[in-house]
């Protein structure tokens, strides 16, 4: 009973005038005290400065029947409206007192220009429903709130102002549909997926979200935040993929039991041996050892296989603690990239420990990355030979291999490269790489590749894989370019080198005809010396050469090298009788004869 007797006591409790205004509202509850109401605002009303105090004035006069009043002090609390909160006190007032609709959307459209942040605006969207119960109004508002907002927790609040106090559950759905596009971090989708679920109460908009979530986790917390969700969606489909997906980004022993143990709960005992199998590749000390015996005990106990396996390698673990002890101390005194890849090896050999040695070589790698300076890959090759001798593991050797695959900018790195992988212990991926390198590179230089270019990249593709057939077609590809006796020997010298001598006698004999003078067969020569090949193959080779000169001069100089050359005087004395007759009273070639030919002409000189 809202009575003077019953609400006098909370007058000491009001300092404004909307304070009393909302007292005298109470008094005109039923059952009425009109009097009493009258005359708590005949007491504030006159002394009211404030749009708000002057509005609940006005609303109260109107339930009092008295509108001129209300009207009096409804146009000195327009007179006196200065911001967007005392508009909206106002269109508050013009609805009631005048009952004029038009009017209130006037004073809500000046509020709204001024407000901006999004509680105001929630706030607003409020108003408008509660007092002229306007939606597309009300919608206006939230969409200018749509336009401040980033985060899952902002979309989620405008969302339910939306459906709550709007009335509008397509916009509320529309909302979320946008944070669903924008929004992409895992704890962003959960709240998004929650806030779905309660304003809504759409399961499958919900799920999509979550889909989404599970697609894009990258990290193993992430993950475990899926699975947490699930848990509480009650989603038992969507706990087993969470659980799943967080298992193949676990990395610890104890994340994967963790895992494990939650799959077996849901009933996918498939699953969860599949985690227990990384858990015991993972296990790092005698304590992880213990957790997954547990583990295996309690969940697979009827894979007698398994549950004998651990236990034995528990009892392993066991026997060996001391060592392992040992090890740690090593390990904490290792301070560069060579201790660890040692410590490495022992741990492989002596403990059979693969993941402890991964441990090791994971540390290795991460101390040469911290080193800086550019990447080389004679510095990084030795974590890539650790790996393949230690460690069954495609995945790392390949990120090392397409790592220097990518910085082999030189041709002596890029060798090194596919030889060492097609030399690698996992012989079947070293070749396939070093393979895709190869046509990778060869691509790469398409039409622009030099007959030395060709020639290099034959060399490396069967220092590789001794294929003889891929690089023949290499080589046959550089020779199409090849126009100097240079190119031409230096893949006759390829071949060689491959075992195909008939190619490269081929090849020889064609850079022997490519020479058009004495001083080319001569370089020509010189170039074969330089392949350390028998005095007969190079004497054959120059005469061959000498065969193809037409000229006198060349014909000298060709004789002049045979001395020079190949330090061959009585072969040089016989191309040069063969000469003479072309040579008639000519003084340079008797100079040339006598330095060259003629076996006693310096100590003849000394004589006279």
């Amino acid at each position: 009973m809202a009575t003077r007797d019953t609400l006098a006591p909370e007058e000491a409790q009001c300092s404004s005038g909307a304070d009393y205004a909302a007292l005298a509202l109470r008094a005109l509850e039923d059952p009425a005290d009109a009097a009493y109401a009258k005359e708590l605002m005949d007491r504030v009303a006159d002394d009211c400065q404030f749009t708000k105090d002057l509005a609940a004035c006005a609303i109260v006069y109107k339930a009092l029947g008295e509108q001129a009043r209300a009207e009096e002090l409804l146009q000195t609390a327009e007179d006196y409206c200065m911001s967007g909160e005392e508009q909206v006190a106002l269109a508050e007032a013009k609805f009631k007192v005048l009952g004029d609709k038009a009017a209130a959307v006037g004073a809500y459209e000046k509020a709204l220009k001024e407000t901006a942040n999004l509680d105001p605006l929630i706030d607003l969207a409020k108003n408008v429903m509660a007092v002229i119960a306007d939606g597309a109004f009300a919608k206006k508002v939230l969409e200018k709130a749509e336009a401040k907002i980033s985060r899952a927790v902002e979309y989620g609040k405008l969302a339910a102002a939306a459906a709550e106090h709007a009335l509008d559950k397509d916009y509320a759905a529309a909302i979320f549909a946008k944070a669903g596009e924008k929004l992409s971090s895992v704890s962003d989708l959960l709240s998004l997926a929650g806030e779905v679920t309660k304003t809504l109460g759409d399961p499958q908009k919900a799920k999509a979200l979550y889909e989404r979530a599970l697609a894009g986790a990258t990290d193993f917390t992430a993950a475990k935040t899926l699975v947490e969700s699930a848990k509480q969606a009650g989603d038992a489909a969507f706990l087993q993929a969470a659980l799943k997906k967080a298992g193949d980004l676990a990395g610890a022993t104890g994340e994967y039991i963790e895992l494990a143990e939650g799959l077996a709960g849901a009933g996918d005992k498939p699953g969860a041996a599949t985690l227990l199998d990384k858990a015991e590749d993972a296990v790092a000390g005698l304590d992880e050892m213990q957790k997954l015996v547990a583990a295996v005990e309690a969940h697979l106990a009827d894979d007698a296989e398994r549950l004998a396996r651990v236990k034995a390698k528990l009892e392993k673990r066991q026997a060996n603690h001391t060592r392992y002890l040992e090890f740690q101390q090593l390990e904490k005194d290792a301070t560069t990239v060579k201790q660890l890849l040692a410590l490495a090896d022992r741990v492989q050999t002596e403990l059979e420990d693969p993941f402890y040695a991964a441990k090791l070589i994971e540390s290795a790698e991460k101390l040469l990355d911290d080193t800086g300076g550019s990447y080389q890959f004679s510095r990084y090759k030795p974590i890539l030979v650790a790996v393949d001798r230690n460690l069954d593991d495609a995945d790392w050797l390949g990120r090392l291999l397409d790592r220097a695959a990518e910085n082999a900018t030189d041709f002596i790195a890029f060798k090194d490269l596919v030889v060492t992988a097609a030399q690698m212990k996992h012989r079947e991926l070293g070749v396939s790489k070093a393979r895709a390198y190869l046509a990778a590179r060869e691509s790469a230089l398409a039409s622009n590749a030099s007959v030395y270019d060709l020639a290099k990249l034959a060399e490396a593709s069967y220092a590789a894989t001794q294929d003889t057939t891929e690089a023949g077609r290499l080589l046959e590809a550089a020779r199409a370019q090849a126009r100097d006796h240079f190119a031409l020997s230096h893949i006759g010298r390829l071949y060689a080198g491959m075992g195909n001598a008939a190619k490269a006698d081929e090849l020889y004999a064609a850079a022997a005809a490519s020479c058009s003078s004495g001083d080319e067969c001569i370089q020509f020569i010189d170039r074969l010396k330089g392949f350390a090949l028998p005095a007969e193959t190079l004497k054959k080779w120059y005469a061959e050469c000498g065969n193809h000169l037409s000229k006198p001069a060349d014909k000298l100089r060709w004789a002049e090298g045979i001395a020079d050359a190949l330090n061959d005087k009585t072969w040089a004395s016989e191309a040069y009788t063969q000469l003479a007759g072309q040579f008639a009273n000519d003084a340079r070639f008797d100079l040339s004869r006598r330095s060259r030919a003629d076996l006693n002409y310096f100590g003849a000189t000394r004589r006279h």
